[in-house]
């Protein structure tokens, strides 16, 4: 038998045929493997790691089989476009300008400064990296910070820069409760 060429998307959609008679397949006995195996005919060119990726991609991981070769009785649904928490795992410190540079050139000093502070303040929270942001800094953290995690981190952040009792540095949380999520972004 004469190997098939690769069908178009349209070609493949078209191809079906209403009027067959119904007949047991895999797809009517596992409903959640017909767009499998809608993929898998119209890409027959394509190995079968990159058809289930491309299935997984727009289906998700519920609507693939699992280990056991079982599948999840989760209904594919459309991914969530909002989501809450992971902007609220970082720390926004509103500063000027040469402040800013002087904190981002030193920022391996300054994240190492503050996590000194939080271990003595027998805290589990930690700064990951320092970056420029907004009109100041933004500290990632792994967890969200409190009210007093949020103190020493102020009292760190004056120590390693040397700045005066007098320069204003209030680091505060993000407020907004949801974002655009953009999809395949691990944050």
């Amino acid at each position: 038998m004469p190997k098939q060429a690769p069908k178009s998307f349209a070609q493949a959609a078209r191809s079906g045929n209403p009027q067959s008679t119904p007949r047991f397949t895999l797809a009517s006995a596992h409903p959640e493997y017909e767009s499998l195996l809608r993929l898998c005919d119209m890409f027959l060119n394509l190995p079968m790691e990159k058809v289930l990726a491309m299935h997984q991609s727009g289906f998700g991981a519920s609507a693939s089989p699992n280990r056991g070769g079982a599948v999840s009785s989760g209904a594919s649904r459309a991914p969530k476009m909002t989501t809450y928490g992971p902007t609220r795992c970082q720390v926004l410190i509103p500063l000027d300008t040469p402040t800013t540079e002087v904190v981002v050139a030193n920022a391996a000093t300054v994240v190492e400064f503050c996590n000194r502070g939080l271990v003595e303040a027998h805290s589990k929270l930690r700064v990951e990296s320092v970056h420029k942001a907004w009109d100041g800094i933004s500290m990632s953290i792994n967890f969200v910070a409190s009210a007093a995690e949020l103190e020493v981190i102020k009292q760190w952040l004056k120590k390693v820069t040397g700045l005066a009792t007098s320069t204003v540095v209030e680091p505060h949380l993000p407020q907004s409760k949801s974002f655009l999520k953009i999809l395949g972004v691990p944050y």
